[in-house]
This record gives C-alpha cells, sequence and structure tokens, in this order.
C-alpha cells in the first residue's frame, strides 16, 4: 500500500502545501484530509478524473486540514457529477460545510469510518492527543495483510501503536514531526522521534507535517520524508 503526497507542511509552513495523502484500491480515491492547498493541487492530477468513487477522511477539522473541502466537494459533484463520500467522526463539519454553501445534496457524509471499507482495505481510527476543542484522529490502514499508520496531527506516539510497528504488526509510520524540538502540547518533534524509534527501524518512519526547512536533519536522523507528487 502506498501513500502519496500532495503537501507534507504544517499550517505555519505553506511552502510545502497543505499535508494531505492519498491511496488507490479497488477502483476508488482515498484522500487523507483536505487543505488549504489540497485541491489546487488535485485538480492538476489525473486521479479526480479517472476514479468514479472518491472518498474523503478527516483527521480534524482544523484549516490546514479542511481549508478547500468545500471547493473540491462542490467541483467534484458539479463538474464531474461525482458525488464524494465525506468521513469524519462527527457531523461539525456538516455544519461547517453548510454554512459555506456546500451542502449534503453535493456530496455523502458518514462518521463511520467502516462505511469507508472495500475488500482487501480495512480502516481503523486512532483518537490523537492534538487538538482539545475538537476530535482528532490517526487511522491504520490494512491492506491485504498489510498494515501501516498515518498519524494526523498528534502530541505523541501511543504506545500501542509504537509495540505494534517495533515488533513488525505495523510495516510503516506516517508520524506527524511539526518541529526539530519542542514540548508542544499539540505536535511531535523530531527529538521525541529519536527517542522512540531505534536507528535501525527508522527507515520505516515517514515524517510529515513539517513546520519548517527540517528534511535534511530528519533524513540525517535516519528518517524519511514523503516526496510530494
Amino acid at each position: 500500500m502506498e501513500l502519496k503526497f500532495t503537501g507534507i507542511g504544517a499550517a505555519y509552513y505553506p511552502v510545502l502545501g497543505s499535508n494531505c495523502a492519498f491511496f488507490e484500491h479497488d477502483n476508488c480515491l482515498y484522500l487523507i484530509d483536505c487543505g488549504e492547498s489540497t485541491f489546487k493541487a488535485m485538480f492538476s492530477r489525473n486521479e479526480i478524473y479517472d476514479y468514479d468513487n472518491i472518498v474523503v477522511l478527516l483527521t480534524h477539522l482544523h484549516a490546514d486540514h479542511i481549508g478547500s473541502l468545500g471547493s473540491f466537494l462542490s467541483f467534484c459533484k458539479n463538474v464531474l457529477d461525482k458525488k464524494v463520500l465525506l468521513a469524519a467522526e462527527e457531523d461539525t463539519i456538516v455544519n461547517i460545510l453548510d454554512q459555506s454553501g456546500v451542502h449534503t445534496d453535493k456530496y455523502n457524509f458518514t462518521t463511520d469510518f467502516k462505511e469507508c471499507e472495500a475488500d482487501g482495505l480495512s480502516i481503523y481510527v486512532k483518537r490523537e492527543s492534538h487538538a482539545t476543542d475538537m476530535l482528532c484522529c490517526g487511522f491504520i490502514f490494512e491492506c491485504n495483510g498489510e498494515k501501516i499508520y498515518y498519524s494526523g496531527d498528534t502530541s505523541n506516539v501511543p504506545s500501542d501503536i509504537l509495540n505494534a510497528f517495533l515488533s513488525g504488526e505495523i510495516k510503516t509510520m506516517y508520524q506527524e514531526c511539526t518541529f526539530l524540538d519542542t514540548d508542544s502540547t499539540s505536535h511531535f518533534s523530531l527529538k521525541k522521534l529519536c527517542e522512540i524509534i531505534p536507528y535501525e527501524e527508522r527507515q520505516r518512519v515517514y515524517c510529515m507535517h513539517l513546520g519548517d526547512d527540517i528534511e535534511d536533519d530528519i533524513v540525517k536522523a535516519g528518517f524519511r520524508v514523503p516526496k510530494i507528487v
């Protein structure tokens, strides 16, 4: 299972684009979040034209993760005649979209991520520690027996996730790494990541949601950075 990224930047570092990944499975396009730069990035790619079924999975509702969602949903319905399935943990996003003029006749909505699964693909929601005023989650994707973890925005790595990764149960981690060194209660740092991931396992970890020009530091530490497509 391969994740592709249209952006790997944090909210205050837009030069790398809004952090967003996508993948394809069973003739369906899956998009994880849809931040300020995401619609523009996906507009220029073939996937939204090639796939009739499109699913958007939301980790949380901060602007850098939903900033162009309304335009994306509206474009898919009005221009491409494709009704996107939008999944989020609560229906607050429906109210936000409604206030911006994008009503539920433009898309389908669910709070049950299991409705987004397909043959060979299972999606597990993982609670994350990021914001005090909204639900935030990451995902475990299991595809044909292989598991990957996508953290979303978070200030920690849950112990069960870390143990599953170190044991090999989770093959690949996509972990937010906004800062080099911080005690932030909302975001994670490279320093903390180095403390919990042995060097010999770091090539299986991709760092994303970068808050500065820290790619060289991440690579020097033995981790990887997703390429923006």
